[in-house]
């Protein structure tokens, strides 16, 4: 489902959730939330408060957790505590949805429509496909599109080589 942001779902959950990746995080401030931002743009200039940004950063690492969840591993959510300070609104003009409290914060507005996508997400039976890398410098989040659901790494080629070949070498390590 589509909403204000012009992505679905999954779409905006996955692309606040890979906003930071290995060294580069583009959610360090209102400048590089502006410039990250995928969704439409209406033309006037949007900015962000410092709490807002870091209110979109502990929702990333939630939906990180949560799809790491979905991949087996038990996330720490300790850096989820900013999330208090969303202040959403029930907006029950068309469809019910969240919105922010006070529009015009970009990150504000991009983290209500994010709680909202992933209050939807979660209620749907396809949510267990939403997964994070098991490649403990990787993380990526991605929709296993398996069919039985066992993928574990966001590229075989990448993450799951370098975790198969570390599986290998120990296995076949010679005891000292």
């Amino acid at each position: 489902m589509a909403d204000a942001t012009g992505l679905g779902d999954e779409e905006l959950l996955i692309a606040v959730a890979n906003t930071a990746h290995q060294a580069q995080d583009e959610l360090t401030d209102a400048g590089t939330v502006a410039a990250w931002w995928p969704g439409p743009r209406d033309g006037a200039a949007r900015s962000s408060t410092p709490q807002s940004v870091a209110t979109l950063r502990a929702l990333r690492t939630l939906i990180r957790g949560l799809a790491l969840r979905n991949n087996g591993i038990e996330p720490d959510l300790s850096g989820t505590s900013g999330l208090e300070a969303l202040p959403l609104r029930l907006d029950l003009r068309g469809a019910p949805t969240l919105r922010a409290d006070t529009p015009g914060d970009l990150a504000r507005d991009i983290g209500a429509a994010t709680v909202a996508a992933l209050l939807r997400a979660t209620a749907r039976p396809g949510w267990s496909r939403i997964k994070a890398c098991r490649g403990e410098d990787c993380r990526w989040v991605f929709v296993d599109g398996s069919r039985n659901t066992s993928r574990r790494w966001c590229a075989m080629a990448n993450c799951g080589n370098r975790a198969k070949a570390a599986t290998f070498r120990d296995r076949h390590r010679t005891p000292a």
